[in-house]
């Protein structure tokens, strides 16, 4: 998906680039409030969402030392389809890939940061939950940012080659996120 919604590949089908990311967003934004808030509706209903704070301690640890042990997480294994790109307005393809990316578990799972973060809006509450699905949304979002200065075929190789090679840089930063959010956890407990 990233390498195909570039501007370079969008100007080739006469579309915009621009559009396309800015109703990827709104998919995406659209997506994980609804899908965050209906897990957050499910917490409160059930009682979930008053689970004590070292809950989402046990979940964020968990995830983390998953992540860090190089773990697949579970989940479905398909991309968006890239037929889409040729068939549908810019505006429509950038809302459906982004909905489908923005709900989580719609698409390829990269880490158990994605489950570890739909188990933790069980037990957020709702509406505070659609806070942290807009959160998700954005940060599935700002990947297709880094495309913005792809105007030549070697300019998307480098680019690609860029992001094959950052697998354990990504790992170290999503452990990083999981040790930012559990140290706001255990100062918010204490």
């Amino acid at each position: 998906m990233l390498s195909s919604i570039t501007p370079l590949g969008q100007r080739g089908r006469g579309m915009s680039w621009a559009r396309t990311v800015v109703a990827f967003w709104v998919g995406a934004l659209i997506s994980g409030a609804v899908v965050f808030g209906i897990l957050g509706w499910i917490g409160e209903v059930t009682g979930v969402d008053g689970l004590n704070p070292w809950y989402t301690i046990l979940v964020l640890v968990a995830a983390g030392l998953l992540d860090l042990a190089g773990v697949k997480p579970p989940g479905l294994h398909r991309q968006v389809d890239e037929d889409w790109l040729g068939r549908y307005r810019d505006w429509v393809v950038g809302l459906g890939f982004g909905a489908q990316l923005g709900a989580g578990f719609a698409t390829i799972i990269p880490s158990f940061g994605t489950w570890a973060m739909l188990l933790v809006a069980l037990g957020a509450g709702f509406p505070f939950v659609m806070l942290m699905g807009i959160a998700f949304g954005v940060g599935r979002s700002l990947l297709l940012l880094s495309t913005r200065s792809v105007r030549s075929t070697s300019s998307l190789a480098d680019r690609m080659r860029k992001f094959n090679g950052a697998e354990e840089m990504a790992r170290r930063v999503s452990v990083a996120g999981y040790a930012a959010v559990l140290v706001l956890v255990v100062l918010n407990v204490t």
